[in-house]
């Protein structure tokens, strides 16, 4: 549902497939693929405990976003810009600019959206909403390793960031797989793409983000 909504997200949020970066070994030489160390077993355990206690302490975040959403059925695509806002209690905003002209919220109350013409709520009661609204929060804010349950997680480490993705366990899932791309601080997200349905695919790149900035309580708020 939120994947189907345009959020990644929102949501989340949140496959989060993003290539790695290059370099290139000189100026006359193609770019080659960066060197990556794979992480598994203790090694992701701990990659994940650590990217959780790096979150812990953080109390805001906000980033600016492109959106490309790929529709394999229709064969296009859909660009778009919008922020993401994060604080006040596990709260989540999320703004996508004109042509879409919509903005979602995500907080205890379930997931509600804002346009000119309409808002709704759609309750978090339901246990599919409250796991998704949960595994939005988790994969970008939280903890991740409250995926586990529903996706077998992976990770790898270059020398500027670190990528953890996600596989479903269930083949009738709405997000097929997932990846996320943080910096070495472990808070700061960088890419995220999102496989949903047969194949369509939504690819997120942040810019400008601000972790612990002054955010106004009342923006995270439908």
């Amino acid at each position: 549902m939120i994947a189907r909504s345009g959020l990644l997200a929102a949501a989340i949020a949140t496959a989060i497939a993003w290539g790695a970066p290059c370099r290139a070994a000189d100026a006359g030489a193609a770019a080659a693929p960066e060197a990556r160390e794979s992480l598994a077993g203790p090694k992701l355990d701990a990659l994940l405990t650590d990217i959780a206690k790096a979150r812990k302490g953080m109390k805001t975040l906000r980033a600016a976003f492109t959106q490309e959403r790929r529709i394999r059925l229709l064969s296009t695509s859909v660009k778009s810009r919008g922020e993401l806002s994060f604080g006040a209690g596990e709260r989540l905003r999320w703004d996508l600019a004109p042509p879409d002209d919509v903005v979602y919220f995500i907080g205890p109350e379930g997931l509600s959206y804002k346009t000119k013409s309409s808002t709704a709520t759609v309750p978090a009661r339901g246990a599919n909403v409250a796991r998704a609204l949960g595994d939005l929060r988790a994969l970008l804010t939280g903890d991740l390793t409250s995926l586990r349950d529903r996706y077998t997680l992976a990770a790898s480490r270059g020398e500027r960031d670190v990528e953890v993705s996600g596989i479903a366990k269930d083949k009738g899932a709405s997000v097929k797989s997932f990846t996320l791309v943080l910096d070495r601080s472990l808070v700061v997200p960088l890419r995220s793409t999102l496989i949903e349905g047969k194949n369509d695919r939504i690819d997120l790149v942040f810019s400008n983000v601000v972790v612990d900035g002054p955010i106004d309580p009342a923006r995270l708020r439908p």
